[in-house]
């Protein structure tokens, strides 16, 4: 119902004023009696009562919509400085033989732009009760959610108008620096299309929505956790291995797009190689500790400056669920790559693990679990492996970092109980 929408949107908008609120009363109490600095927070203040009024913010908004692009194929994935159109496409039609953004039944709508007017993109996919949108009310013509916050058909008209900017691409163009592709459509060799290739960010969350569930979501977990504990479990066990990464936008994902910005940057490869011959096994050199092989290393290095970055980011943020969450997905990705890097050496023939007395006792029985002299029933090499990797990853981002902040035994122990878990689950 349009009244649930309209509800939403008023929520919506004290929802953002609750926020700049809360940073305020900070600044407001660090002023403790300096009067000059209260009196310019005093004008904040009023400024914020002013500019977050239901009317005043949709007044805002309404003018702020021109700068983003509600879409479904952004242009800046192909390069974050190109400047074409992005595409907001409807159904075209799907072929069965091909995974595109027309097999998903609601694809998402990613917004591009300037990161400023992110707001007006939430504003624009809010929904009433049947999950009908603030955009697709606009897209059909309607302005029934926005009809009881004035009386003034004027200013109703120029919400209607600014906000519906957002859905118009009134001069589609390409870019220098977009991916173009000559076409033949006739034997004259003159005779062609310029197609220019969009990259679907909505296919692509749907990408990241499903592989997220399967590594992180509680259904799975308890899958897993069955499986490790011999139970019968009436839900299908689900993982993508293999899987490569790449990430747009740096430091600041919310310069490509909206969807982009929440993903962190990151994006899912699926593994589509034909399989590879390989005419010999990555040496061991001999370091102890096996996480400072050098085939461990190179899989895990972009890996581990990833996770410094981001600690270097957050370092002076108050710790929220979503911030840990985070964390806990960067070392997950850390602790696979390395379990892929040395799988090379688990599928050598039993034994082999005899002729390097530089491996302990628990990392050769990692890398060497068929060896004969290993007791099925001892289980002790988990907990002083995982010990070393959370001690050695610890050291690791700090390195990265340029020792820029500091971690202690409890990152490390935290990261133990991470790997010790994987462990669990794969060997």
């Amino acid at each position: 119902m349009p009244s649930t929408l309209t509800e939403r949107i008023v929520a919506y908008i004290a929802e953002r004023k609750a926020t700049k609120q809360e940073a305020l009363d900070k600044e407001i109490s660090k002023a403790g009696d300096d009067n000059a600095t209260l009196a310019l927070l005093s004008e904040t203040q009023r400024k914020l009562n002013t500019d977050f009024t239901t009317n005043t913010w949709l007044d805002g908004a309404a003018k702020k919509a021109g700068q983003i692009s509600m879409a479904t194929h952004a242009v800046k994935f192909t390069h974050s400085a190109a400047k074409g159109s992005n595409l907001l496409a409807e159904q075209l039609g799907h072929d069965n033989r091909y995974i595109d953004t027309f097999c998903l039944a609601q694809p998402a709508v990613d917004a591009v732009g300037n990161a400023a007017a992110l707001d007006v993109a939430k504003l624009l996919q809010l929904t009433d009760d049947t999950g009908k949108s603030l955009l697709q009310y606009l897209k059909q013509g309607q302005s029934a959610p926005l009809d009881p916050l004035t009386d003034d058909h004027a200013q109703l008209t120029s919400w209607v108008d600014g906000l519906s900017a957002a859905l118009q691409n009134r001069a589609p163009s390409s870019h220098t620096l977009s991916k173009q592709v000559y076409f033949p459509v006739a034997e004259d060799p003159s005779g062609y299309h310029l197609l220019a290739p969009m990259y679907s960010s909505s296919l692509s969350q749907a990408v990241y929505n499903e592989i997220q569930h399967s590594r992180f979501s509680q259904e799975m977990k308890a899958v897993r956790d069955a499986r490790k504990a011999n139970k019968a479990d009436n839900k299908m066990l689900v993982a993508y291995p293999d899987i490569a990464i790449t990430v747009a936008g740096g430091s600041k994902p919310q310069n490509i797009s909206q969807l982009n910005s929440g993903r962190g940057g990151l994006t899912y490869l699926l593994n589509a190689r034909a399989p590879e011959w390989q005419s010999q096994l990555p040496r061991l050199s001999q370091t102890p500790v096996i996480f400072e092989q050098y085939a461990v290393r190179a899989a895990t290095r972009p890996l581990i400056h990833r996770l410094a970055t981001f600690i270097k980011a957050n370092k002076d943020e108050i710790s929220t669920q979503s911030h840990r969450e985070a964390l806990e997905q960067k070392v997950d990705e850390i602790a696979e790559a390395a379990l892929n890097a040395v799988a090379a050496w688990q599928t050598l023939p039993a034994g082999w693990s005899n002729a390097y007395s530089q491996l302990s006792a628990f990392t050769a029985r990692w890398l060497d679990p068929a060896n004969p002299k290993w007791q099925e029933e001892n289980d002790d090499w988990r907990e002083p492996l995982s010990t070393e990797f959370g001690l050695w990853l610890k050291d690791s981002v700090v390195a990265a970092g340029r020792r820029e902040f500091i971690l202690g035994a409890g990152e490390a122990d935290e990261w133990r109980q991470q790997f010790k878990q994987l462990l669990w689950e794969v060997n």
